[in-house]
């Protein structure tokens, strides 16, 4: 019998001393850096940064988790609703708190509804003056250019006959 020890490297993956490998083992996506991509990514992560939570590189990241980060504005919505299920889910089975607090979330859904409902109305509103062309729009954008950028003053065009102007008249 060989009481032979297992080994591991810092990252606490079975080493073999006999082995030629070398550098890092591939990436092998769990049920577990799924979910926590997906919570990252709800949360408003950048790829670097959830590369840095997972130890990862961000072209490994998208390499293995490319089909979620294509729907990062889905998350958010995606891990609402897993909650959101679960806690009904727990206030069905007999939890009171938790079916009060699932009610409340979702009277809030109806209010962000509303509330995103009002934002496309004021944005699809008009505006005060009535409609502005976008000609019109950048002709008074132009017009309004200050600072460095300005449009110098026309000349000021003088008839004296050969008489001197006084200074009072210059102004």
């Amino acid at each position: 019998m060989t009481d032979e020890v297992q080994q591991f490297d810092l990252f606490g993956n079975p080493y073999e001393p006999g082995s030629r490998k070398h550098g890092r083992p591939s990436h092998e996506p769990t049920e577990a850096t799924i979910v926590n991509v997906m919570v990252l990514l709800a949360a408003g992560q950048t790829n670097k940064e959830i590369g840095k939570v997972l130890g990862l590189d961000v072209k490994t990241l998208k390499r293995h988790y490319g089909h979620l980060l294509g729907q990062r504005d889905v998350m958010l919505n995606r891990l609402r609703t897993k909650l959101r299920t679960a806690q009904i889910q727990i206030g069905l089975a007999g939890n009171a708190a938790a079916l009060s607090a699932a009610i409340k979330s979702l009277d809030g859904v109806d209010a962000e509804r509303i509330e995103r409902e009002l934002r496309n109305r004021a944005a699809n509103a008009p505006s005060g003056k009535g409609y502005i062309s976008k000609k019109e729009t950048r002709r008074e954008a132009a017009r309004n250019v200050g600072g460095k950028f300005a449009p110098p003053p026309p000349p000021r065009l003088v008839a004296t006959n050969g008489q001197a102007i006084a200074a009072a008249e210059e102004e």
